[in-house]
């Protein structure tokens, strides 16, 4: 029995050694013929040990892998109270946590000692930091509000936004995209501002240009640059827009129809009469940010620029050209006049554009169009023309004579042939009431008779007295 007793006796210093190492033993069996000794006295209440140290170690390892419902294994524990404290501190940090994770930075916790402090700390870390980041987000709000605000008086709003919003807005490059572009001019606005006051012709300027804008931005365009008199307009950057052509088209008749109103304000600040000439072309360009990283622009480059350019310089005052691609991307519905053929460098044939009346879902846009009635002049008046080359003056002086006339139109009588299209000045040679007639600038507008020479001009600067003295020279007062 002593030999039995040894034995057991080193089974259980290995339990404790087993134990101390980390690892837990099985329950030693105790023999059945073990007298109700020490050594059965010790095995029993080892194995009780083992038992329960089992279950402890397993519940531990449930809690630290997250599983904090252990009630079944907690009920058999020696360690009841302990760990039950412990896995309702763990519960409730839990879901401390939870609250601090949806929102709420006001949790703390009062026990666990040192680790209350720690966790505290952190929440109102948290807090601070959160008040810190809301309050610069409210100084980033107004930085970039003021930035569209500010930039956006000198660009497109949707510009300053494709700046602000996308990460890569003011990196330098382009990508090729097919958009609808709208060129915009005033007619003969170079002569009539020399007529004007500094302060008057930027007034002027002003009023016309805020008119156009506010319809510009109602229609979707986004103004890629003013030049003066001239605005320029993308339909389809930087936003895609399927429908750019027809915004584009309902676009230039709604500002060629505000028009009258903008001139009726000139009436009344006595300011001169103005007109508007518009081209618009659809066709593939390269858009995006071009420049250096000092200094850029977001903006559109190409062959259909030019084209469009080139378009709009073919217009008279009240006119809309529109190219043949256009026509195809704006569908059904439009409402088209004569044919204008437009030359352009490095085109073998003429484009054949086509003026734009209106369109048939918009009737109350529709521009007046049809044939000019003129008055004939009982004595032609003879005049003095020269052609102008890109805004500049010739050098030959040809005799003509103006045979007939309409408010905005004339047909006049030359010695040469007239390029159609072109820009000519006009000197009268006889004097006015207002005294010596001023200088009159028009627009070739077509051949009405090439055998005789004769040509219909349309106005595109005309001084108020000599103006006021053409109307009365066909339109004569009768004396009572």
């Amino acid at each position: 029995m002593i030999s039995v007793e040894e034995d057991l006796l080193d089974q259980i210093t290995a339990a404790f050694h087993y134990l101390r190492t980390g690892k837990i033993p099985q329950p030693i069996p105790i023999p059945d013929d073990l007298p109700d000794n020490e050594v059965r006295q010790v095995l029993t209440y080892m194995n009780r040990f083992l038992v329960e140290f089992a279950i402890f170690t397993e519940s531990m390892a449930q809690v630290a892998q997250g599983e904090l419902d252990i009630r079944p294994m907690a009920g058999r524990m020696a360690v009841n109270h302990s760990f039950k404290a412990l896995q309702s501190n763990l519960k409730h940090l839990t879901w401390k946590t939870q609250q601090i994770a949806g929102g709420d930075l006001e949790q703390r916790v009062d026990f666990m000692g040192d680790f209350s402090i720690a966790f505290n700390t952190m929440t109102r870390q948290l807090k601070d930091s959160r008040e810190q980041l809301v309050d610069l987000n409210k100084q980033l709000e107004r930085r970039n509000q003021f930035i569209r605000e500010t930039f956006g008086r000198y660009t497109s709003d949707d510009i300053v936004g494709v700046l602000l919003d996308l990460p890569e807005g003011l990196k330098l490059g382009g990508e090729k995209r097919e958009v609808t572009l709208l060129m915009s001019d005033l007619r003969g606005f170079t002569a009539l501002a020399e007529r004007l006051e500094a302060t008057e012709v930027v007034s002027l300027l002003n009023h016309y240009l805020s008119a156009m804008v506010e319809l510009i931005h109602r229609t979707g365009g986004t103004i890629d640059e003013i030049i003066g008199d001239a605005i320029f307009v993308l339909f389809g950057a930087p936003l895609v827009m399927p429908d750019a052509a027809q915004r584009a088209v309902r676009c230039a008749l709604e500002m060629q129809k505000a028009m009258p109103g903008v001139n009726e304000h000139n009436f009344k600040m006595g300011w001169p009469e103005i007109e508007m000439g518009i081209g618009i072309h659809t066709g593939e360009v390269v858009v995006g940010n071009i420049g250096s990283t000092k200094r850029s622009k977001y903006a559109v480059v190409g062959r259909t620029v030019n084209l469009t350019a080139r378009i709009e310089s073919f217009t008279v005052g009240g006119q809309v050209l529109v190219s043949p691609t256009l026509i195809n991307a704006a569908g059904q519905g439009l409402i088209l006049g004569d044919e204008v053929k437009v030359h352009a460098k490095g085109m073998r044939e003429a484009l054949n554009c086509r003026e734009l009346l209106g369109h048939e879902d918009h009737p109350e846009l529709l521009l007046a169009g049809g044939e000019t009635i003129f008055t004939t002049l009982g004595e032609p008046l003879p005049f003095y023309y020269i052609v102008l080359t890109d805004k500049h003056l010739g050098e030959q002086m040809h005799p003509a004579r103006l045979v007939g006339l309409s408010p905005r139109r004339a047909v006049v009588e030359t010695s040469g042939n007239l390029p159609q299209h072109a820009n000519i000045m006009l000197q009268l040679e006889v004097e006015s009431e207002a005294g010596k007639s001023e200088e009159i600038y028009a627009k070739v507008v077509q051949p009405l008779d090439e055998a005789s020479r004769r040509y219909v001009i349309h106005f595109t600067s005309i001084p108020p007295g000599t103006r006021a003295w053409l109307h009365r020279l066909v339109n004569p007062v009768k004396s009572p």
